[in-house]
């Protein structure tokens, strides 16, 4: 959420240098402080209950990045001193997503990827006063600025939050409370929920189609790829993706200023999403998806307004509205089978995580020959044998009975399939 600095008479001010600089403060009704108080209250659980692997250097890193430049922005442009409350959301959005592989939970000073953090809030915050269309910025700053890091530097170096957070609990049960709850209050005094709504219902619509036609996704917390129901119910309830619905794509500095513009704003973001997840298998690519949907979809805005000023596309949009409400409505019906069709196809034509050699989907260690050459020492069966893989699997479970940390469960899944527990005769 964004809004424009302007200085009303009767606020303070701050001389520097001879000049007086009207100082500009939120105040407690402002909506994007109670946003700033739901992400807060996020990070806090997210350290305490969920082991984020982000470091409280890192949030601040983003953090201070946005408020320096909008505040140096808004002094040279409007000649007001004022407190960055957008800035703040951005950076905050992108310390919330952004995670850097390596970045161990508890290292809470950890400086690792602080580059791609100011980077990625920098480019973000930047984007609202040079990407510009008839005075409104075009894209969700934190949005563009994450999709623009994950393209850039894949999974190796900078990795979305997870979809899942960890089995039901006391602690993830508050956390949706807080997020679906906080999400409802914030967007009804704005009047943005039908967003929120179309959103959801059209990107679970999608999904549920893309689930039956056998797609699967593997994750890093997950033993094996999740299809079916399990993809499907993983997906539309992620803390990911709700807190993507209610604070992300409702930015009214972004979203069309009309009812109609609106909803189909919401439903063409939960239509593209699964149409961009369709041709994926892993679970960066479809948070990818998720988060490029809303940049396409934004990208496109301006394309439609220019184009309907065009007279073909001015004579399809009068015809439309001309129609009788039952002639709309099979117009709506068919748009809706076309876009299902489509989701189904895209499904169906994808390379399904299934694909894997069944040895490595069901967990079974596939045969691996290693040829000698130079440096390298060729592995008798008798080597190979002496302690099977699966011992591997179950001195993790010896570790974690529980099951509740998806890392530990990561990691698990890549020693059952990457790594062989060193012998003696590997020691010699």
């Amino acid at each position: 959420m964004s809004a424009p600095a302007i200085a009303a008479p009767g606020r303070p001010s701050l001389r520097i240098r001879g000049t007086s600089y009207p100082v500009l403060l939120p105040t407690l009704r402002d909506p994007r402080l109670h946003l700033a108080a739901v992400i807060v209250t996020l990070q806090v659980l997210g350290q305490t209950a969920f082991d984020f692997q982000l470091s409280i250097a890192q949030i601040l890193v983003s953090l201070v990045t946005c408020a320096v430049l909008e505040v140096a922005i808004a002094l040279r442009r409007q000649k007001v001193l004022m407190w960055p409350a957008s800035a703040l959301l951005t950076g905050n959005g992108v310390a919330f997503v952004l995670r850097v592989p390596g970045t161990e939970h508890g290292d809470w000073w950890s400086m690792n990827g602080w580059w791609l953090f100011a980077g990625t809030a920098a480019v973000g915050l930047l984007s609202k006063y040079v990407i510009t269309f008839r005075g409104r910025h075009i894209f969700n700053p934190s949005n563009i600025g994450l999709v623009l890091c994950f393209v850039l530097f894949g999974p190796e170096r900078a990795d979305p939050l997870p979809f899942w957070w960890g089995p039901m609990s006391v602690w993830l049960a508050l956390a949706l409370v807080l997020i679906v709850g906080g999400g409802f209050a914030i967007l009804a005094r704005l009047h943005l929920t039908p967003i929120a709504v179309g959103f959801w219902l059209t990107f679970a619509a999608g999904i549920a189609v893309l689930a039956a036609t056998g797609h699967e996704m593997t994750a890093a917390w997950h033993l094996g790829p999740i299809g079916g129901r399990e993809l499907w119910w993983t997906l539309v309830t992620s803390p990911e993706v709700l807190v993507f619905l209610f604070f992300m794509i409702t930015d009214p500095r972004t979203i069309p200023e009309t009812r109609r513009g609106r909803l189909a704003y919401a439903v063409s973001v939960g239509l593209v999403a699964p149409l961009l997840i369709a041709p994926w298998t892993s679970e960066f690519s479809a948070k990818l998806a998720v988060l490029g949907s809303l940049t396409i979809v934004c990208a496109a805005g301006p394309l439609l307004v220019l184009a309907g000023g065009r007279a073909p596309f001015a004579r399809i949009v009068a015809w439309t509205g001309g129609r009788t409400r039952r002639v709309q409505l099979a117009t709506v019906g068919v748009l809706a089978l076309a876009a299902g069709g489509a989701v189904a196809v895209a499904g169906v034509l994808s390379s399904a995580a299934a694909d894997v050699p069944a040895a490595l989907a069901s967990g079974r260690v596939p045969h691996v020959t290693v040829a000698s050459g130079k440096g390298v020492a060729a592995i008798d069966d008798a080597t190979a044998r002496m302690k099977p893989m699966r011992q591997c699997d179950r001195d993790f479970a010896v570790r974690r009975r529980t099951g509740r940390d998806a890392l530990e469960r990561g990691r698990k899944a890549r020693c059952t399939h990457h790594e062989r527990p060193a012998t003696r005769n590997d020691r010699r």
